[in-house]
């Protein structure tokens, strides 16, 4: 029961945002032109036009326009042949379903290449099984079926990317706008936080939100990357925005040193002086990245104030990457060494920030202190066309069982439906691959929304065919539902369900003139619903409990591994610290959405699920701690805060926590941890302490992890 409740919820779930109204106005032209074109023409072959014409506007999902070009001339290209090929081989049933189960499979293989391959896959197989499910007679409807394939991928990619305004660098500015809108309202909390002397769950949740910079970072960085391939001569605006993501990267880390240096003070009134700092420069810092975003979001730079001043400047010039100041007391009390090293160098970050978004507003070539910022990127690894696929033919790869579990299932699915004489058989099979997904929670969820998208979509289709008897009406009101359905795509995908199954209902009926289709489909969707069911139930069942111990060690050593980079390097801010801190960011975040489908496909009571979710909480807070303790360093500094022997210790304990959870055993006593002195810093002394207090109760969460069957 819990289960289904659960279901239910994300059935009605409506996520955060607003509707996609260009995108549905662009996926309705896209799907009605080559329609009305079909009808005035009076050659059936031409309505094929409007299939691909909306599939290729589903596959835009944004980003640089080179990137975009690409995934839509793959799906035109190559959903032109699939149709040609698939067209004339669907007359003899043994052939029809031999070819079903191989394309299938090979479609949804795809996967290895990553979701932008996954997702192309998934329209190929659309195209492909449509089209062996209407066999043609000749070799000139062959011909016919792949030109008006291929016209209608055409103007979809010319609507998207000629006739819509073609900025290249738009998606990447906004993409970068996002993260520094992130970054404001992280400090924004801060500065909230601080002055409020908020509670320890108040502080948890406010360091959750940051994790989420993360995904904006490295989504900005693809956007931007992408860009930068598709346009080789050009170099100046592409710099300017690679030096402000890279400058996110150690802002994000210095923003959770400050939040978890506060959380240590707390009320203390001895500590007011270090609050008030912290605050009025977390306020100015929100107020530049404010700036900075608006800045990003222009293409001119009329209209733009003045950009803030950041608070708390030096009375003397000093050296960008100035000592850290003694601990000094001031009228108000104590004022933290650590903090104010912290201080300094969010400062130093949020001036480079000004001075690079000025130059991309202004056309001035990037600062000295900008090109630093990015000196010594890690190379991104070279493409290999054929290690995906090795990687992933092997029987325990979760992509290949998902991809021959789609193509049986919907195998199986076209021999039921002939067996039982349901009409169009090959929907069903369609219906299928849109519902198998490669975890079963996932599955469980698609298959109410699809089953309730079908049959309330249905009738819906019965009463606006009983209401609209003309070809241009149809093509009207197939034109309005197509604009809806994408439009509210991003919000709930229930009510996109719900639209576009009367959508492709009214198509087939325009095309074929059976008004019984409509009932057809709510009996096809109720077998093809089933069979998904039993298929992930059934063939290379892969539960995510036994997943996420797995993803939990790799989470685990990534903190380790951190905290050694940390204890090696003489600033935590660092490139290869940084990259370290990413790797582990990833790692987090996959440990994360394995937890998530454990609890979609989890039956017994919530409580059991408790050892797992304070791993997963006490892991990123361990990272926080650490980076709290090593960001703060400055090159010129003798000690260190974090002495190699500790680190190395530390992380040998996360390596005996990681191998007792992928063993499934308790884990052994840990090793007891001796902490450096800290020279009477308050705030840098509290950090410390919190090193073995969180392995211990990383410690404890994976014993009693050993001890619940529900997560081993």
């Amino acid at each position: 029961m819990h289960r289904l409740l659960r279901h239910l919820q994300s059935l009605f779930r409506v996520e955060p945002g607003r509707p996609a109204l260009w995108a549905g106005l662009r996926a309705s032209i896209s799907t009605a032109l080559p329609l009305c074109l079909a009808f005035l023409s009076t050659v059936p072959e031409a309505s094929w036009a409007g299939l691909t014409g909306l599939l290729v506007t589903l596959a835009d999902k944004g980003g640089s326009y080179h990137a975009r070009a690409r995934v839509m001339g793959v799906v035109t290209v190559l959903g032109s042949l699939v149709g040609m090929l698939a067209a004339p081989a669907g007359r003899t049933y043994w052939v029809d379903a031999s070819l079903l189960l191989l394309g299938v499979t090979a479609a949804n293989f795809a996967r290895s290449y990553g979701e932008t391959a996954g997702s192309v896959g998934g329209q190929l197989a659309v195209i492909f099984v449509v089209s062996l499910g209407a066999p043609t007679s000749s070799l000139r409807e062959t011909l016919l079926r792949g030109g008006a394939l291929l016209m209608g991928g055409l103007w979809a990619m010319a609507l998207s990317l000629v006739l819509w305004p073609l900025r290249p660098y738009r998606p990447a500015r906004r993409a970068v706008a996002r993260v520094y809108a992130g970054l404001a309202s992280a400090a924004e909390e801060l500065h909230t936080g601080t002055l409020d002397g908020a509670t320890a769950s108040q502080w948890a949740d406010g360091l959750q939100r940051h994790a989420r910079i993360r995904p904006e970072i490295e989504r900005a960085r693809g956007v931007l990357a992408a860009t930068r391939r598709g346009r080789p001569d050009e170099s100046r605006r592409g710099e300017h925005l690679l030096v402000l993501v890279e400058l996110a990267e150690p802002m994000v880390a210095l923003l959770s040193s400050l939040a978890e240096a506060m959380q240590v003070v707390g009320r203390d009134p001895h500590m007011n002086a270090t609050r008030e700092r912290v605050a009025r420069l977390c306020e100015a810092f929100a107020a530049m990245d404010l700036w900075v975003a608006r800045a990003l979001r222009q293409e001119r730079n009329e209209g733009m104030s003045a950009p803030p001043r950041l608070v708390l400047r030096p009375k003397h010039r000093q050296p960008a990457r100035m000592a850290a100041p003694p601990v000094r007391q001031s009228a108000e009390g104590p004022l933290s060494m650590h903090v104010a090293a912290l201080l300094a160098r969010l400062r130093e970050y949020a001036g480079v920030a000004h001075e690079t978004a000025s130059g991309l507003l202004f056309g001035d070539p990037v600062s000295q202190r900008g090109k630093g910022t990015v000196k010594g990127l890690p190379k991104a690894p070279g493409f290999s066309a054929w290690r995906p696929l090795r990687d992933n033919l092997h029987p325990d790869s979760l992509v290949l069982r998902h991809a021959l579990r789609t193509g049986m299932v919907a195998t199986a699915a076209l021999g039921l439906t002939r067996a039982l004489q349901v009409g169009d058989a090959h929907w069903v099979s369609l219906t299928v691959i849109s519902i198998l997904q490669p975890h079963a929670g996932s599955t469980e969820e698609r298959v109410l929304q699809r089953t309730m998208g079908t049959l309330v979509g249905a009738s819906l289709a019965a009463l606006i065919a009983t209401t609209v008897h003309t070809p241009p009406l149809m093509v009207a009101v197939i034109s309005v539902l197509t604009a809806i359905s994408v439009a509210l795509l991003p919000l709930n995908f229930g009510a996109f369900q719900v639209l576009l199954t009367p959508d492709y209902l009214l198509m087939a009926t325009l095309s074929s003139g059976d008004w019984t289709v409509a009932s057809q489909r709510s009996l096809g969707v109720l077998i093809a619903g089933t069979l998904a069911l039993l298929g992930t139930w059934t063939l290379w069942p892969s539960p995510e409990r036994r997943r996420f111990p797995d993803a939990a060690a790799s989470a685990l050593r990534a903190d380790g591994k951190y905290l050694q980079q940390l204890a090696t390097h003489r600033s935590g801010t660092e490139p290869a610290v940084n990259e370290e801190r990413r790797r582990l960011d990833q790692a987090l975040l996959e440990a994360e959405s394995s937890f998530q489908r454990l609890m979609t496909e989890y039956r017994g009571p919530p409580q059991h699920l408790e050892p797992g979710m304070a791993l997963l909480t006490y892991t990123r807070r361990f990272a926080l701690a650490v980076t709290a303790l090593g960001t703060g360093r400055f090159e010129d500094r003798t000690a260190s805060v974090l002495p190699q022997q500790l680190a190395q210790r530390a992380s040998d304990s996360l390596e005996l926590l990681a191998r007792a959870l992928q063993e499934r055993r308790e884990p052994p006593p840990l090793p007891s941890l001796a902490l450096p002195r800290t020279s009477g810093d308050p705030v840098l002394s509290a950090l410390l302490e919190r090193v073995p207090r969180q392995l211990g109760i990383l410690h404890g969460a994976v014993a009693r992890i050993s001890e619940d069957p529900a997560l081993r």
